[in-house]
């Protein structure tokens, strides 16, 4: 994927409030996973209702509810060492689906909705991200006039096929929380009949925000991610170097 801008490390100034986004089933999930093993980062893995920010009006009141969650996460995290996460087991794993499939063979989710306690100690100033797909990558534009942001990409063949794995809307050509976001989206979705068809043109449509609205040095991809063994991800946390 080649990026329209390009530039230096990202610069947080005094904002130490990140979001993660990325096109689902590209290794959002491995990356939170990994970033929590770092000191002073926290990531929570889509841990808001994206429900409940449909219909607010962008982007003042949107990005205002976020900056609340953003708040209660850290004042929680600090006092208690607690947040709001889907996980497994009390933590973020590096993947959602297990390996048990349905009867029509498909993986299913391993996650829920939790309290999720991170046994480290915090600074005041500790880095948490946040990450949501698909309402996070349909709203870009407004985050970020607020927010440093950060992309996860893969290989499009391997995303699709993993698409086509597991017991999810998007194995239907569909995107609920990001058509929510951008009726355009919707609206093309919906006058395809095709499921593969509608897969395609979701993928295409994430590719395209992030070309649109990312520099280079905010795409994290995944087989970099992989092949440095997790240091690619200092453009997010130093300490990942």
């Amino acid at each position: 994927m080649t990026c329209r801008r390009s530039g230096d490390k990202p610069t947080f100034g005094t904002n130490l409030n990140i979001i993660l986004t990325g096109i689902p089933r590209s290794g959002t999930t491995l990356t939170c996973s990994l970033l929590n093993k770092l000191p002073q980062t926290i990531a929570l893995h889509e841990p808001m209702n994206p429900g409940s920010l449909v219909g607010l009006g962008r982007p003042t009141e949107y990005l205002d509810r976020i900056g609340e969650f953003f708040a209660e996460q850290r004042r929680s995290l600090l006092v208690s060492g607690q947040a709001i996460s889907k996980a497994k087991e009390g933590g973020i794993p590096d993947n959602n689906f297990g390996t048990s499939l349905t009867s029509s063979g498909l993986r299913k989710s391993i996650i829920a909705e939790a309290v999720v306690h991170f046994e480290k100690p915090l600074a005041s100033d500790f880095r948490l991200i946040i990450k949501h797909p698909n309402f996070f990558t349909a709203t870009l534009a407004d985050l970020l006039s607020r927010y440093p942001c950060f992309a996860v990409v893969r290989n499009p063949l391997s995303v699709l096929q993993s698409w086509n794995s597991v017991q999810e809307s998007i194995n239907d050509g569909h995107a609920p929380f990001a058509e929510a976001f951008n009726p355009a989206l919707k609206a093309a979705l919906a006058l395809e009949p095709d499921r593969f068809s509608r897969q395609l043109r979701i993928l295409s449509w994430y590719f395209e925000q992030y070309e649109h609205h990312l520099t280079d040095r905010n795409i994290l991809r995944y087989e970099e991610i992989v092949s440095s063994k997790g240091r690619s991800l200092e453009l997010v946390s130093p300490a990942a170097v």
